[in-house]
């Protein structure tokens, strides 16, 4: 064992100490931060208006302070672009302006603080330790090569303060430990056609002993497609005559095809962020035999949970954000009921509240998770809020449909390396047609089947709304190339893919019917 696996070996038990006992007391350590967060920025805009000073109790915050969201921040947060010391959000000056995604609609610059970095930090870092203490083996991924799929940390300022994505951000702060093993670097980050960005990370890939891939899920999946289907030929002649022609030539087959789990035979971590990403994992366990898919969960206000436990799904981090909650019945309502942690229910559906060190309060995220197990505090299906289409009355959402697509891949076999799924409202009976990308044949009759019954299991108006014949029957519409890979392509890198729409877009890149 290397000196560097022995060293974060030891690390990683030590942290991991420290980890067990945040998930072993989520109320207290929970308290605790509320009270850090009162009492840190109270001299703040927002901590003067609502009296941080004299809050003693998770109650009398929730009395005091409304909920809040983007559109309600929006005259503050142009108040800290004029004055980023000033005060205004927290005690804290901003040091950066991450850049959202923009996937529900323009892209949005939100103030971090060094504070803010510093918990993004340790979640990060507590992802890697959870992994790394699950098998002794998993400290393997330090004697390669980790491949960080990112956008680039500075694409301007705001008053002198740098605007960036988080993902280009957060690996300038890793851990120094990890930002030794990390490549490519901002040079590659900074590329802004998705072609010449994609051949770039081919080439770090191909030079490199890869162990881990990690970054947005979306370009990591984007990459594989690209690996598997384009890039060897083109990598054979970029490299022939070099030391690296004969894993290149072993790795394609006759149709130029690229086995990447012969090209990266130490690949040992799939690194999962910013999309649920259980309809791919039959795909990429497939193509990554040896791989384990490991997951955190991220967003531009702050970092919200990492996977510390085998099994799927992601623990949320009580000490980093305070989390409040709001069921998904109550989410339309003008007066919701919001729920502390400790009365979240197994097996229910939530909106996310978070406070937290970057000067969100109460702040209504847009995110829907569901909560697998609340000891410790467990959740999966992370969708965004709003993501329903109502052709006859079954409120379909992005979470029924990403857990049906999860399981129809699991009944089938069928590896899912892209899809949609289409609200079609035209002729006498509207229907739905998941338009999806497979890496190998795949019986439609089969698929659908599994996802109807997948949908019936969580959504009851769904099936009878069939069964009246006030909704037709779903379609399957095979995809000839990615729909997210031409979507980024004529946006940003950072757009998410979108499980639900009524966006007929989609079929441009299907099959003709």
């Amino acid at each position: 064992m290397s000196i560097m696996r022995k060293l974060v070996s030891v690390v990683a038990k030590r942290k991991m100490k420290e980890i067990e006992y945040v998930l072993d007391h989520p109320i207290e350590e929970s308290n605790k931060l509320l009270t850090d967060l009162l009492t840190k920025h109270q001299d703040s805009v927002l901590g003067r208006r609502y009296g941080f000073d004299s809050i003693t109790s998770p109650e009398q915050f929730a009395e005091r302070v409304p909920l809040t969201d983007y559109k309600k921040m929006k005259p503050i947060i142009d108040e800290v672009y004029k004055n980023p010391t000033g005060k205004i959000m927290t005690s804290e000056p901003v040091i950066w302006y991450l850049t959202t995604s923009g996937s529900t609609g323009n892209q949005k610059q939100m103030p971090l603080t060094k504070s803010g970095l510093k918990t993004a930090s340790v979640g990060g870092s507590r992802m890697w330790m959870g992994y790394m203490n699950q098998h002794p083996d998993n400290s393997k991924i330090l004697d390669g090569t980790m491949i960080m799929f990112g956008a680039p940390s500075n694409t301007g300022e705001i008053n002198g303060v740098p605007t960036g994505y988080g993902s280009g951000v957060y690996v300038g702060n890793q851990n120094r430990i990890f930002k030794r093993l990390i490549k490519p670097g901002e040079d590659v980050f900074c590329i802004e056609d998705m072609e010449e960005k994609m051949k770039a990370y081919a080439l770090c890939t191909a030079t490199n002993d890869v162990t881990a891939l990690q970054g947005i899920a979306t370009l990591n999946l984007a990459f594989m497609r690209r690996m598997e289907e384009q890039y060897g030929p083109w990598l054979l002649e970029q490299l022939k005559g070099t030391k690296h022609e004969r894993k290149i030539r072993e790795s394609l087959d006759s149709d130029g095809r690229l086995d990447v789990a012969k090209f990266w035979p130490n690949l040992r971590l799939f690194v999962s962020g910013g999309i649920d990403v259980d309809p791919y994992r039959k795909w990429v366990k497939t193509a990554l035999p040896n791989s384990t898919v490991w997951e955190g969960y991220a967003a531009s206000e702050g970092y919200l949970g990492s996977q510390i436990l085998p099994e799927n799904g992601l623990q949320l981090m009580p000490d980093l954000n305070y989390l409040e909650f709001i069921h998904e019945r109550e989410i339309e309502s003008e007066t919701p009921r919001v729920i502390p942690l400790s009365d979240v229910k197994k097996g229910s559906r939530y909106e996310l509240v978070m406070s937290n060190h970057n000067g969100w309060y109460r702040y209504r995220l847009g995110d829907m998770v569901t909560f697998t197990r609340t000891d410790p505090y467990t959740i999966r299906h992370i969708s965004r809020k709003g993501g329903i289409v109502s052709l006859a009355g079954e409120k379909l959402s992005d979470a029924h449909v990403i857990n049906a697509m999860s399981e129809a891949s699991k009944v089938t076999g069928a590896q899912v390396m892209d899809y949609s799924v289409v609200g079609v409202a035209e002729g006498n009976i509207p229907y739905y047609v998941i338009a999806a990308l497979f890496n190998d044949d795949v019986d439609s009759r089969e698929f659908v089947d599994a996802f109807e019954e997948a949908i019936g299991e969580v959504n009851w108006e769904f099936i009878n709304s069939q069964g009246m014949g006030a909704l037709g029957p779903t379609i399957l519409r095979k995809m000839v190339k990615s729909r997210h890979d031409e979507v980024v392509k004529e946006t940003h890198l950072q757009a998410k893919p979108v499980p639900l729409t009524v966006d007929k877009a989609v079929f441009e890149v299907c099959e003709a019917t």
